[in-house]
């Protein structure tokens, strides 16, 4: 939902991650036959083409319920191509802070407000959506959970109060993002290898990848960087079996107390940067 000047960049980059075959489809306010121009940035970019993503186009306002209720694709002139989707068949949902109500005038505090009210509305329909599956399939599984873009950190409040989860502090990350490379230039080769599609990604894997735990059970975290290092992979935390990853968000990243020997399960899941 939404719209954004560097939208063809965000595609571009989604399409390098994704499965072939997958689709993205684009509802805001921004007319269908206007989007193409928009994508190409009135000339300075070139034609944007996908090779893993079909985009289908929906026209509407994200803050209305009637028009997030069913959405009705329409082909690059407008007009109705036969296709729709409910909000429950999305395997993900991004609500970007529109740019289209900024250059009207909105301010991010506003901008921000309509992400929440799109969010709240979206997770009704989905609940009752979802509500009417389940009476009809016992083993229906739940939607998934959208996530909205924020752009100021005072609304971080509100989302509290609301009981939302789902959101980026985009304008906070980019902070952070310059901050640290203006202070070091060469952060900015680990940030691209870890943010890009060609760069390392985030995986979870098992203990017993690193460690044959039949002959070596007592590790420090430190000697499970060291072999996870001789794999070409860098290891940043662990997750203990006995602990949901909510628990365990202080082990996660960084844990403390590396140095120190602990016994590891079968069921221990470390947390790398690696190329696959």
């Amino acid at each position: 939902c939404g719209w954004r000047r560097d939208m063809a960049d965000m595609i571009a980059q989604l399409d390098e991650y994704v499965q072939e075959g997958s689709e993205l489809w684009l509802f805001n306010s921004v007319p269908a036959p206007k989007r193409a121009e928009l994508l190409k940035d009135t000339g300075n970019k070139e034609e944007l083409i996908t090779n893993n993503l079909t985009i289908c186009n929906v026209v509407g306002n994200p803050i209305i319920r009637r028009d997030l209720n069913r959405m009705h694709a329409v082909d690059d002139s407008g007009k109705p191509n036969g296709r729709e989707i409910t909000l429950d068949q999305f395997d993900s949902i991004l609500i970007l802070a529109d740019a289209v109500a900024m250059e009207n005038g909105a301010n991010m505090m506003s901008c921000d407000s309509r992400s929440l009210s799109s969010l709240l509305i979206i997770q009704d329909i989905q609940k009752k959506l979802y509500v009417k599956r389940k009476s009809e399939d016992p083993n229906a599984t739940l939607p998934c959970a959208p996530i909205s873009e924020i752009l100021d950190t005072r609304t971080k409040s509100l989302l509290k109060v609301a009981n939302c989860h789902g959101y980026i502090m985009s304008n906070q990350i980019i902070s952070s993002v310059m901050a640290q490379v203006s202070e070091d230039k060469d952060i900015n080769i680990v940030l691209r290898e870890i943010l890009t599609a060609d760069g390392s990604e985030t995986y979870i894997r098992k203990v017993t990848r690193f460690v044959d735990l039949d002959e070596d059970r007592v590790l420090s975290f430190w000697d499970i960087a060291l072999r996870a290092r001789q794999r070409r992979e860098v290891a940043v935390g662990y997750k203990p079996a006995e602990l949901e990853f909510k628990d365990a968000t202080h082990l996660i990243i960084n844990p403390a107390e590396k140095f120190v020997p602990r016994k590891w399960s079968p069921n221990d899941m470390i947390i790398t940067f690696a190329l696959d």
